[in-house]
Formats: C-alpha cells, sequence, structure tokens
C-alpha cells in the first residue's frame, strides 16, 4: 500500500444495539432511551486539524522531491521520511527559517533567580540579588601556572 491511496473502510452492515425490554415488563411500561446528541463541532479546532494536514501532504510532497534531487530511495518508514526530508527541501532552498537554537547554559539559573528575586520576601531580597549579579558577571580563569 502508498502513502498517497486514501484508506476507505468497505463494510455496509448497519451497526444495532439494541437490548430487548425484560420478559417480565409490559411493552407499554419501558420507556424509549433518549437520543444521544452529538458534540459540536469546534470550527477552530476544525480548521488547524486541515491546515495541519495540508502541512504534511506538503511536507510529503516536498520530501519525494528531495529524493528526486538526491537520487535517493524510498526508506521503510515511509511517512516520517518524507516529512523529514520535506523539512530538509524546505531549508535547502530557504522555504522555511531554519530553528532557534537552545539558550547557552546558565541562561536558566540566571532567569530563575532574577525570576525568584522578584518574588522572595523583601529580607532575603538582597541575597538573591546577589547571587543574580555574580552569575552575570563573566568568569575570569587564571593562566595554568608554569611548572
Amino acid at each position: 500500500m502508498t502513502d498517497h491511496e486514501p484508506v476507505t473502510d468497505t463494510s455496509t452492515e448497519p451497526v444495532v444495539e439494541a437490548t430487548p425490554p425484560p420478559a417480565d415488563v409490559p411493552s407499554d411500561v419501558v420507556a424509549p432511551e433518549p437520543a444521544i446528541e452529538p458534540k459540536p463541532v469546534d470550527a477552530v479546532r476544525s480548521a488547524a486539524g486541515r491546515a495541519g494536514a495540508k502541512r504534511v501532504q506538503e511536507l510529503a510532497r516536498l520530501g519525494r522531491e528531495y529524493e528526486r534531487e538526491h537520487g535517493l530511495k524510498p526508506g521503510r518508514q515511509r511517512r516520517r521520511q518524507l516529512i523529514q526530508l520535506g523539512r530538509r527541501y524546505e531549508l535547502e532552498h530557504g522555504l522555511a527559517a531554519p530553528k532557534l537554537r537552545k539558550r547557552k547554559r546558565g541562561d536558566a539559573w540566571t532567569e530563575f533567580l532574577a525570576a525568584l528575586a522578584r518574588v522572595v520576601k523583601p529580607v532575603h531580597r538582597p541575597a538573591v540579588e546577589q547571587l543574580v549579579a555574580a552569575l552575570r558577571q563573566p568568569k575570569v580563569v587564571p593562566p595554568p601556572a608554569a611548572a
């Protein structure tokens, strides 16, 4: 099966879940169960789902183009590989900006202590601000001693 052939349900049997009324109760006493109303569909989520599906289809198309350009053969995990190659194609051809890299180490601690200094009790605030200042100063490493 290829990834572009749609899969359809071919069963034509109607699904019936009817329970017969108890034998000792007359049929005119048994009340019919109320019909279950379908949940309303959120239009925003439906639109987001359609947009995501279009994005995946576009990435798969670009992945096939990438394979064609680079002379690659199809892989085993076809859909996932096509999406990955589609992203690579976008980066190579300038269709998408590269993702931003994570911050350097140490920034998280500085931000955490700066946020902590804003919410800590006033009595402890100078000590926390002193820690923040110490983290923000550039580290000076002395040269190794000649032996």
